[in-house]
């Protein structure tokens, strides 16, 4: 009971501060995203809360203030919260996988929709690319020295995660990620807003160099693509946030990249072998499970073993966030996704592109070939709500859209090297 009170006191405490200094919520949520295990939490009930989820609870209540407002994509985002709970009222979906979806994915999209409603575009920009920074350094450490400082967090050795992994006798770095893959994309997500952020261009071109190099060193072969992706659509789509030098740059980064690190990857993956590729052909496999999907709620295939493990006609894990849906909440809700990721990379190919839109939709192929595990799932849903809130801070008066805004915003300021700022007034 102590202890209770004594968290609860702690929780008043950052709800008081981050209402005072709104600032504080998007820091300290970032540090906990980019350096909190997934681990590392309090139990009790029957029910894990881990830091991440706390820091996101209590960031959301900080920010909610009277001056939200709708949008189109918040109500399909409630249309896919309805058919969730209707997969599991009436298609026997598991309590355990509502759960999930209700705190990695539909919290970290509320903090997402809420968070410029209180602090500048430039800011949240300004708190990923410093935290993915910092995180890729200690990735680049985590390699040549073989050690992860996050496995002594208490915990780790409990944790399914809190296991290294290598390929082709080499280290994959994951830092407080607990796999490489969920590092990798992350890192590659975090590249957009390394570009926007209002740095000068030497110093993001520099953090994009290290940035990359800790993508490289997961040896995840979708983190790698999605951080090259990432920086392409950036340098075409980003041009209100990238000047022309650094887009060349950025080019050019690419290129020697490239030339530098394509041949020690491919002798990684040549090492890693059968691997390597039974895990590219496991990936295939995994499309023939779309028959065995329900309408609405858990597929028939599921089996569970006396040991209480899940299996999905045979697969002991599916690495596809897609598939995953359509097998624990059914055909109907992985419909409802599959629109937010029409409406997603229609918002980009219009010209009407944010960081965070970039950032999701180099990830559009990871969503198919990987599972949104441990913290890149909160990544990639509160970059869905920031995406909807930068969509109408900069196109939203103009279009007639709404969305969650602070005073009145009158456009973009002149230069192309600017982030736009929430609240601003003439």
């Amino acid at each position: 009971m102590a202890l209770a009170a004594a968290a609860m006191v702690a929780v008043l405490g950052l709800v008081l501060l981050i209402r005072r200094h709104p600032r504080w919520g998007m820091a300290l949520w970032t540090l906990a995203f980019f350096f909190t295990p997934i681990w590392l939490g309090a139990g009790g009930m029957g029910i894990f809360v881990s830091g991440l989820t706390a820091m996101t609870v209590i960031a959301i209540i900080s920010g909610i203030g009277p001056n939200l407002r709708w949008s189109i994509v918040d109500s399909v985002m409630v249309i896919l919260l309805l058919v969730i709970l209707l997969a599991y009222a009436i298609g026997g979906s598991i309590t355990g996988h509502v759960q999930d979806s209700v705190v990695m994915w539909f919290l970290p999209y509320a903090w997402g929709r809420i968070v410029l409603a209180r602090v500048s575009e430039e800011w949240v920009a300004a708190c990923i690319a410093t935290a993915a920074v910092v995180a890729a350094l200690l990735g680049i450490l985590e390699f040549v020295t073989s050690e992860n400082l996050f496995l002594l967090v208490p915990g780790a050795s409990s944790s399914i995660w809190g296991v290294l992994q290598v390929r082709g006798g080499l280290l994959r770095v994951e830092g407080a990620f607990g796999h490489s893959i969920a590092l990798g994309g992350a890192l590659a997500m975090s590249a957009a807003f390394v570009l926007a952020v209002r740095w000068r261009p030497w110093v993001r071109a520099s953090a994009l160099v290290v940035v990359g190099a800790a993508t490289v060193l997961t040896f995840s072969r979708l983190g790698i693509i999605g951080f090259a992706v990432t920086l392409v659509l950036g340098v075409i789509f980003l041009g209100a946030y990238v000047g022309r030098g650094l887009r060349i740059a950025v080019l050019s980064i690419l290129v020697v990249g490239a030339a530098a690190v394509v041949p020690t990857i491919l002798d990684v993956f040549g090492e890693a072998g059968a691997e390597a590729e039974g895990s590219a052909d496991y990936r295939v496999d995994l499309l023939g499970l779309t028959n065995s999907m329900a309408v609405l709620g858990i597929s028939p295939a599921r089996e569970v073993l006396p040991t209480g493990e899940d299996y999905w006609a045979g697969f002991r894990s599916i690495d596809s966030a897609l598939i995953l849906i359509g097998l624990r909440f059914g055909l109907l809700p992985l419909a409802v996704v599959l629109v937010l990721l029409a409406i997603l990379l229609g918002s980009v190919i219009i010209g009407r592109a944010t960081p965070a839109s970039v950032a999701l939709v180099a990830q559009i192929p990871a969503f198919a070939t990987v599972a949104l595990i441990t913290q890149y799932a909160a990544f990639v849903w509160f970059a869905a709500g920031l995406a909807v809130s930068a969509y109408a801070l900069r196109y939203g008066h103009r279009e007639g859209l709404s969305t969650a805004t602070v005073g009145r915003w009158h456009g973009v300021t002149g230069s192309r090297d600017r982030l736009p700022t929430a609240g601003m007034s003439r």
